[in-house]
């Protein structure tokens, strides 16, 4: 059994997860979700910082999620609103305090991130969730709403407006350009 703050501690070089005080570990990112993943993170880093409205934050950077839940999980990319932001402890920040997670998949992890990522983000009331699929070259982005998560959609012209990142709209096309 390992603690919480000792498996946040962990080495940086493997992406591992902490389940019912075990870690479990992940596999690395492929060439092509390592591409999306930085993309992901200019556009939304950019944005975050041009509009001083919190932090955004790539892996490896665990979130605690709920006492209840012992799972502390490591999204690819979060973001984390201003009034959170002091918060955020060296390498964690708790699951109340982030606004946005990403997990960017492929077939190796999609079951990890369409199921269980997905229930755990849910119950630990994470506003939003993005899905970035680069085997299939699809994007699914969830909001919850009475503590469920609800598909959005893209708006006629292909983009996706985010609720977390107010005014932030992209479309997940150019992902693949």
């Amino acid at each position: 059994m390992i603690p919480f703050d000792q498996y946040a501690r962990h080495d940086d070089s493997r992406m591992c997860e902490w389940i019912d005080g075990a870690l479990a570990l992940l596999p690395s990112l492929s060439q092509a979700q390592a591409h999306v993943r930085d993309l992901l993170l200019q556009m939304l880093g950019e944005y975050v910082e041009m509009n001083g409205i919190g932090l955004v934050i790539p892996a490896p950077f665990a979130i605690r999620m709920p006492e209840e839940m012992r799972r502390g999980r490591e999204p690819d990319l979060l973001f984390v609103p201003n009034e959170f932001v002091e918060t955020v402890q060296e390498s964690y920040v708790n699951s109340h305090g982030v606004g946005l997670v990403v997990e960017v998949s492929d077939a190796r992890n999609r079951r990890l991130d369409r199921v269980e990522k997905f229930r755990d983000y849910q119950q630990a009331g994470i506003p939003e969730y993005w899905i970035v699929d680069v085997d299939r070259r699809e994007a699914s982005f969830f909001v919850l709403v009475r503590r469920r998560y609800v598909r959005a959609q893209l708006d006629e012209r292909g983009y996706y407006h985010s609720r977390a990142l107010r005014g932030f709209a992209f479309a997940p096309a150019t992902l693949w350009a």
